[in-house]
């Protein structure tokens, strides 16, 4: 069997698409877990997305990630089974639907009492679980298209009996561990739909706003004219006012103004009275003020506590902004509740849950809270007891589906006592390898420091019901069906679990009747309880769900270190007392070309399918894989994608493409082998940095670092390409020794077959082509596919540590050279009669000699010199870097300038190319400064083109003599015909009649170099004035032209 011919142009698109169908006709993802079913087991867990609307690219990016590993670890002989997953319930489901109903006219608000009158409880879910499907086919379609392996015929919906059973088993788990509670806290409140907001929903809604700050005037009890002075953004919060907090410790001065005295924090008098005349009267500690009795704004709240309308004290005050006299509503404020509580003050809610004012507040009865405001501030006036009215700005948390303002309100709900489990928790992350590390003890650790407990319940329709049943006094968790069956004394195996069909069972017990109470769960228990629920353990697939937890590895977007990733954290905590995950990858998020996040308002949206009809799903998984760090932001757009396919995939492409087409030609023969030990030094060479690069990928991506292992392998394609392949192109069509020959094949196969198999988790599609056309072409036993353990080994006898140092020698004075011959403006086809260079020790030194035949050829040089090490061909201005050390240093940058032009310029250069710093003394003390803090200017010796660095040095002597010119010429001469045999369409082994004529200097140069010229483009025979020339071209150079004329 032989190669199938390549095409020379690369066409993501239609080659993925050729790759997809035969996937599917072979069931190879299927195959793939099946061959590995006997490895150990690498266990996954899919982040279940939310398929209500479509599938956008930062969804590639996070299946990009989920991808790379689990294919890894299968490569590697690893089981991994991969279930996916839909997270079903909650708002933005709920939300779908509303914009449903309220477009069909069924509707006219998102008022949760408007949605039970006018739909019902019954049709609404029925609606949620219609919506919940609508676009699983879009996100299963991209899934395929995008090549994110997973079992999507064996997934996971939250919505499912069986999924619900098992959260409602992991909440009597906690229940019965005394962990979930009744009471109130203050949570984020959308009043508008009755929804109490997660932190990812509340992060979705800042906007900056516009407030009232307003400082007012509370009358002390029994006191003529005294007043303390409170600020507060809040006024519609005044109405539940329970009592004003002071700092013990902080110091208060009473204040004569206008005939009144006022109280106000002393180091925050000045602030708050700004030109108003006043007189101190006298300054008492916050202690002394504990215990006043002050007058209500408004009494029309029933409050019964005996201590309320007092003075307290509290930690929580300072004097940063405001009096040092804080207002405390402990119905609207997270401090102000735990206050509240410590002092016995009941929660008194003049704002219902609907975010209207209750009636009996009858000024602003019937308003919405935020419209009271301007009310309540008028009424304050009318009273003479406003102090200051003004108006500020500030970023405040907006309903992400109402654009109404968010309420900050005491709930009686239920809660789950995560903070006892707060320090556990802690130690547990210490345990997980975060990538990025600084997640863990950041962003993740920071959050479980402020840990606070978990509110649970929601007041809505559409998720998993809260398995708590009451008889108005006492509860009861149900754990299971077969627990509420037993309860019930009936079959409710076709019950389903939802509202409002779970509402109507009811039990008697103790001669009571028992209800469910009427909240659902917050969702995102839901998806933290998927470790769990997804093998809906413990009711079956306990071996299964065993070997799955913890889950080796996850990975989703950054803003899940406050979502899933703690949900699950969570759970685990308090069920397991163990991690959920080993292994998490956290992403920052894609935006736009411009750095822009992209919305539709913006327009800057990219459809997946916008790069996948492109250039490929294999171009973008490689970017957003190998060219990006997980938490830096990935700007994406067609044109970025498409580089990453016309720079690395490309030079893979033609690399691959050439080796094919020569042994296509050649029809070899890959069974007949040249030992290692036998090949030539550089087929030794790119061998020993096959097995580094082998090496050096398997090691990254066994510690979840696929940047890394994407640049070494990027690199190793560079070198394959650039150096190999570049260096033995005449071992391949012009080669008289059939063993040289040979060996050049083995090796260049050698290297593509490892170079595709490490690519293969990165760019899955083109892995599959080369492997296919590569491998199974001429070895029909191989693997299936190349994704079903064919992870490359790393021959022991290809390791050769030595041969790549000094190859590496070798490539660092040759980058030199072609750095100074590009600084001289001469060309690189001009020979150049000699190049002195300079090793920074003795190794670099016999790497240099042994192999400068290879310095000359890849420089164009005629001679090598190998020069002392204090040779001194360059010099060096060192001089400040102004905006840098400005800054720092400012009327010392002089005497720091004057003190670099007198340093050792080599030395502070050398210390600079090293990533070292370097001291210089200046005005009688030591500055240490590094490369940054200068510029440094390199001037070569006349006559001469140097570049140096590291120790090393090339310097190319520019002298050119007539003989050096008229080969310069030839060369060119050379270049311009391979060109125009390409244009002429032929076949890289097609030989030639050739004919070149042109002006006297490139007629003489010909006349020396005919025999180089026609030997490098495969001219038979010589012709100028071509009667019936296949092709023919003009070229032009400076002052020099000539003719080319090519017949067949």
């Amino acid at each position: 069997m032989s190669f199938k011919e390549v095409s020379s142009r690369y066409d993501g698109s239609a080659l993925e698409e050729e790759v997809l169908a035969f996937w599917r006709e072979h069931e190879i993802f299927a195959k793939t877990v099946e061959a590995t079913r006997d490895g150990p087991q690498f266990s996954f867990n899919e982040g279940p997305p939310t398929a209500n609307g479509k599938p956008g690219i930062h969804h590639v990016l996070a299946r990009s990630f989920k991808d790379i590993f689990p294919r890894y670890k299968t490569m590697r002989g690893y089981y991994v089974p991969r279930k996916a997953g839909w997270d079903t319930h909650g708002l933005p489901v709920e939300h779908e639907v509303e914009k449903l109903l309220k477009k069909q006219g069924r509707i006219e608000s998102y008022d949760k009492a408007e949605i039970e009158e006018k739909v019902g409880i019954a049709e609404f879910t029925r609606l949620c679980r219609e919506s919940v499907m609508t676009y699983i086919g879009d996100w299963e379609q991209m899934t395929e298209r995008m090549g994110f392996w997973v079992n999507l015929d064996e997934a996971y919906y939250t919505l499912n009996n069986s999924f619900i059973e098992t959260v409602w088993w992991l909440l009597k788990e906690i229940w019965d561990k005394d962990l979930i509670y009744k009471g109130y806290k203050v949570v984020p409140y959308d009043p508008r739909i009755g929804a109490t907001l997660s932190s990812h929903e509340l992060a979705q809604g800042y906007k900056e706003t516009e407030d009232p700050s307003i400082t007012v005037r509370f009358k002390v009890e029994g006191e003529d004219d005294t007043y303390i002075l409170v600020w507060t953004t809040t006024p519609w919060t005044l109405p539940s006012n329970l009592a004003l907090a002071v700092g013990e410790d902080i110091d208060y001065s009473y204040c004569e103004s206008d005939g009144q005295t006022l109280i106000v924090a002393e180091a925050l008098r000045e602030a708050v009275f700004r030109d108003i005349e006043h007189e101190v009267v006298k300054t008492v500690k916050g202690a002394d003020l504990v215990g006043t009795r002050y007058e209500r704004l408004f009494d029309y709240l029933e409050v019964d506590a005996e201590n309320a309308f007092t003075v307290m004290p509290a930690d929580f005050v300072s004097t940063e902004d405001g009096t040092g006299i804080v207002h405390t509503a402990p119905a609207y404020g997270v401090d102000d509740l735990e206050f509240g509580q410590a002092n016995g003050l009941p929660v008194v809610h003049g704002v219902g849950l609907d975010g209207h004012f209750v009636d009996a507040v009858e000024p602003v009865k019937g308003l919405f809270f935020k419209d009271a405001d301007k009310i309540i501030i008028r009424l304050l006036k009318d009273r003479g007891l406003m102090f200051r009215s003004e108006r500020y700005r500030h970023n405040y948390p907006f309903g992400w589906r109402t654009g109404d303002p968010i309420l900050y309100y005491a709930k009686n709900a239920w809660y789950i006592r995560t903070s006892k489990f707060a320090e556990r928790m802690a130690e547990l992350n210490q345990t997980i390898n975060w990538v990025p590390e600084h997640i863990r003890d950041g962003r993740f650790g920071n959050w479980l420091e402020n840990n606070i407990d978990w509110a649970l319940s929601r007041e809505r329709f559409w998720g998993t019901p809260l398995p708590v049943w009451t008889d108005g006094e006492d509860f009861i968790c149900v754990g299971s069906v077969a627990e509420l069956e037993e309860l019930t004394g009936r079959e409710l195996t076709e019950l389903d679990l939802h509202r409002p069909a779970v509402d109507d069972v009811t039990f008697e017990k103790d001669g009571k009747t028992w209800r469910r109470v009427p909240e659902v769960i917050d969702c995102w228990f839901d998806s933290g309880a998927m470790s769990y629920a997804q093998w809906h353990y413990p009711f079956e697939n306990q071996d299964r769900f065993e070997k799955h937890f913890p889950a080796d590895f996850i990975c989703e977007a950054i803003d899940q270190t406050r979502g899933w990733f703690y949900t699950l954290h969570a759970i685990a905590t308090l069920v397991s007392d163990s991690v959920a995950y080993r292994n998490c990858i956290c992403l920052s998020h894609i935006v736009d070309k411009d750095g822009k996040k992209m919305s539709k308002s913006q327009g800057n949206i990219i459809d997946p399918y916008e790069v996948f009809n492109s250039v490929g799903a294999d171009a973008l998984r490689w970017y957003v894989l190998a060219r990006l760090s997980p938490d830096v932001q990935k700007r994406v757009s067609v044109d970025i994608v498409a580089d990453v396919a016309s720079s690395f995939i490309n030079t893979f492409w033609n690399t691959y493409g050439f080796f094919v087409l020569y042994a296509r030609l050649d029809d070899i023969d890959l069974t007949k082998d040249v030992p290692v030990a036998e090949r030539p030094e550089i087929d030794r060479w790119a061998l020993a940095l096959l097995h580094e690069t082998i090496t050096s990928v398997t090691e990254a991506l066994d510690n979840y670092d696929a940047k890394t292992a994407g640049e070494v392998i990027e690199s190793f394609v560079d070198q394959l390409s650039n150096w190999y392949v570049r260096r033995n192109r005449r071992r391949f069509w012009k080669s008289t020794d059939p063993a040289d020959k040979q060996a050049a094949y083995l090796t260049l196969y050698e290297c593509l077959k490892g170079a595709h198999e490490l690519m293969a988790p990165f760019v899955p599609f083109l892995a599959e082509n080369v492997y296919q056309n590569l491998v199974r072409s001429v070895d029909p036993d191989a693997l299936p596919s190349v994704h079903m353990g064919n992870w490359p080994e790393a021959a022991p006898e290809w390791r050769n540590d030595e041969l790549l140092h000094d190859i590496g020698v070798v490539q660092k004075v040759v980058g030199l050279g072609r750095a100074a011959r590009n600084h001289s403006g001469v060309r690189t086809r001009q020979p150049i009669s000699r190049v002195l260079v300079r090793a920074p020790n003795d190794a670099a030194a016999r790497a240099l000699e042994s192999h400068k035949e290879q310095i000359l050829e890849e420089l164009n040089v005629k001679n090598i010199e190998f020069i002392a090490r204090d040779a001194g061909l360059v010099s060096y201005t060192i001089k400040p870097n102004l905006p840098k050390l400005g800054k720092q240093y400012g009327k010392l940058v002089p005497q720091i300038r004057q003190a670099l032009m007198e340093a050792d310029g080599a030395e502070i250069a050398g210390a600079a190319a090293r990533g070292e710093g370097f001291e210089i003394e200046v005005a009688g003390q030591t500055l240490s400064l590094d490369g940054e803090d200068v510029l440094i200017e390199t001037h070569s010796a006349e006559g001469y083109s140097c570049e140096a660095d590291s120790g090393y040095l090339a310097a190319l002597d520019t002298t050119l003599d007539d003989a050096l010119i008229a080969e310069g010429l030839a060369r060119e001469v050379v270049r311009s015909v391979q060109d125009a045999r390409k244009q002429a369409g032929l076949e890289v082994s097609d030989r030639i009649t050739l004919g070149v004529s042109g002006s006297a200097a490139v007629e003489a140069a010909l006349a020396v170099h005919r025999d180089y010229v026609m030997n490098e483009t495969l001219a038979v025979e010589w012709q100028v004035g071509q009667p019936a020339a296949r092709y023919t071209d003009d070229k032009t150079m400076g002052d020099e032209h000539w003719k080319i004329e090519i017949t067949l």
